[in-house]
């Protein structure tokens, strides 16, 4: 999901040495809490393999995945209304 946020257990620790050129950028960037989204455009990776990337560092324990608020994925619709609500209040 787009708006997943992600961080890292300890963002004063160095990231792992076996990582991938990617992945080590993503740890880097988790330092602070990040969403999937963010991580994709500045990182510049299509979605899906930023959310592959993540995947594999969740599961070796290197980022935490925040779980969602409301407990199930919201519906594409609610995404873009909370997207236009923060552009608005950017240009407020």
């Amino acid at each position: 999901m787009v708006q997943t946020l992600v961080s890292v257990a300890d963002a004063g620790s160095a990231p792992p040495a076996n990582l991938l050129p990617e992945s080590e950028n993503i740890y880097l960037m988790c330092r602070e809490t990040r969403s999937v989204a963010e991580i994709s455009a500045e990182l510049k990776i299509p979605m899906g393999v930023t959310q592959v990337l993540l995947s594999d560092l969740a599961d070796q324990g290197h980022v935490y995945i925040h779980p969602t608020i409301t407990g199930h994925s919201p519906s594409e619709n609610q995404v873009l209304e909370r997207a236009l609500r923060g552009l608005e209040r950017l240009f407020q």
